[in-house]
């Protein structure tokens, strides 16, 4: 929604000249109109999303088979989070609001690398009912050591950090300059067709690539071409 405008002065500095009548219900209505922009998109994509929440949903059944029970329900914890946050940044690109759905999906990038450990390493499962938990950084690193390809993990964390702190990044998600002197502020989200069309892409292809480990070349050509998965398969 853009009420205030942004203007930028010959000394470099923005002076923000507001308009103060901002509503609730002005919000409400630029979400729904948000939404229906993004309908006819989402509806494009609708057959990808749904294949995937089903694919994920016969995973997340099978987990109950694995015989190892503490490993089973920390796969499905991490599964359940993960999901929230997937879902979370879905709806949240549905309304406009990419900078928060970017911060959802880098905590789903986040849990996605702490269930490919668990798969791939039973005692994880162990240090995390005993309330040992790893860092971030400290997961990728034994995803590394076990030949896990982390480069997507890596690059779209760090993406997700740098556009979820203050600073330019996240700038351009709510302010953007029509001339190089003015612009808009874009107060309670705003309809990109571009970004919604990689969001409804990318979605459906992350649900996959939480439920098995990405492995490297090289460890692909050590374990003869097989996924050394360990427990991830079920």
């Amino acid at each position: 929604m853009k009420r205030s405008k942004a203007r930028r002065r010959q000394s470099g500095t923005t002076e923000i000249e507001s308009k103060p009548h901002y509503t609730f219900e002005a919000f409400r209505r630029n979400t729904r109109g948000i939404r229906k922009a993004n309908g006819s998109i989402v509806d494009k994509h609708l057959t990808k999303l749904t294949a995937a929440v089903r694919d994920f949903d016969t995973y997340f059944r099978a987990i109950e088979a694995a015989p190892d029970r503490l490993n089973a329900n920390v796969r499905k914890l991490l599964s359940t989070k993960f999901f929230n946050h997937w879902y979370a940044a879905l709806l949240l690109c549905e309304a406009g609001l990419m900078v928060d759905a970017i911060s959802c999906e880098r905590s789903a990038i986040e849990t996605l690398a702490y269930h490919w450990l668990v798969c791939l390493d039973p005692e994880a499962a162990k240090d995390y009912q005993a309330g040992s938990l790893l860092k971030p950084v400290e997961v990728r690193r034994k995803l590394e050591v076990r030949g896990v390809d982390i480069s997507h993990i890596r690059r779209n964390y760090a993406i997700g950090s740098q556009i979820g702190h203050v600073g330019r990044e996240s700038e351009r998600f709510h302010l953007r300059w029509s001339t190089e002197t003015s612009g808009d502020l874009l107060m309670g989200g705003e309809f990109h067709a571009e970004n919604s069309e990689h969001w409804m892409t990318y979605l459906p292809a992350l649900l996959y690539l939480f439920c098995e480990p990405l492995m490297s070349s090289a460890a692909q050509d050590s374990s003869g071409g097989q996924p050394a998965v360990g427990n991830g398969r079920v």
